[in-house]
């Protein structure tokens, strides 16, 4: 009988925490969209390691905060509660910038799923964070020990700089079980399909190439993926709410959507492996963010609202 071990991780946090970082930095393999703006994440993203201890599904999650209700944040939020219900470990993964104020709405949830977990304080490569980790530390500390929660340790590393995840990844395998593992291909690295990453890599480069607040407006849309065209053709649609943000988007004499798709188009050829064309087209799809039907039809279907 094998016993190699296995298990689900929810990395959860507050946005900007390192949740994507940490997770492509385990997998060697860019399968979560990184930049520096808030709530890059919308979804659910499940990375598979497989190693001679076993495997463990970590799920990557939207970051946790208190936003208004409705729309894409309705969807966000229900991405973080379904990837929270079940797990064998919670990651709490915690930026030394934030304010406990800011991280009690991760601390409620947590403590509500009645799970392990094990607190990451993220980022101590920058000068300031090894300043203000002691201080969130105690604060982060203190809320949970006054709600009864005890971690089972408060770990400090640097995702960026892959420090201290040999501690964490060792911790990690002692408290998982044997069990079998839920991916039999052993080099597969998610279960998203390749559509998916394909309209992440655009989407990234939104909130790269734009300003502070217009790519939360953006949704992409693959039309079309010819695999068997050389190169492979892939044809998508950024969709925005407004008018004046396709202008923006596109950019004077169409410079913006030119220097978009190229640096999508590098980001999905190394991600594949192989060259391909990209083609890309900007829609209005007016207040789409705010409406379920154009939520679902752009892949994000929102909660069922419970009935009194």
């Amino acid at each position: 009988m094998s016993d190699r071990k296995s298990g689900f991780i929810a990395i959860a946090g507050r946005p900007n925490s390192g949740k994507s970082t940490i997770l492509n930095a385990l997998l060697k393999s860019k399968i979560s969209i990184v930049t520096p703006k808030a709530q890059t994440t919308r979804e659910r993203v499940n990375g598979i390691l497989t190693a001679n201890e076993g495997q463990i599904v970590f799920v990557d999650t939207p970051g946790i905060h208190r936003a208004k209700e409705g729309g894409i944040n309705d969807f966000m939020m229900s991405e973080v509660h379904a990837a929270l219900d079940g797990p064998d470990l919670i990651w709490y993964m915690v930026d030394p910038s934030s304010a406990i104020k800011h991280e009690e709405v991760v601390i409620e949830l947590i403590e509500r799923t009645k799970t392990p977990f094990i607190v990451v304080i993220n980022k101590i490569d920058l000068k300031r964070s090894i300043n203000e980790a002691p201080s969130i530390e105690r604060e982060v500390t203190k809320a949970m020990n006054d709600r009864g929660m005890k971690p089972l340790a408060v770990l400090k590393i640097s995702a960026l700089k892959k420090r201290g995840l040999n501690d964490l990844m060792k911790l990690t395998w002692d408290n998982l079980k044997v069990g079998p593992f839920h991916y039999e291909d052993e080099d597969q690295l998610s279960d998203r399909p390749t559509r998916y990453f394909v309209s992440e890599k655009i989407r990234e480069q939104l909130f790269l190439k734009l300003g502070e607040e217009l790519p939360y407006a953006c949704a992409i849309q693959i039309e079309k993926f010819q695999e068997d065209s050389k190169p492979p053709r892939i044809e998508a649609v950024i969709h925005v709410e407004r008018d004046s943000q396709k202008g923006m988007v596109i950019g004077e004499a169409g410079k913006k959507i030119k220097e978009i798709g190229t640096a999508a188009r590098a980001e999905i050829e190394d991600f594949l492996g192989l060259k391909v064309f990209l083609g890309l087209n900007v829609k209005v799809l007016k207040d789409w963010s705010k409406n379920p039907e154009l939520l679902k039809r752009l892949g994000y279907d929102l909660p069922q609202k419970k009935k009194a």
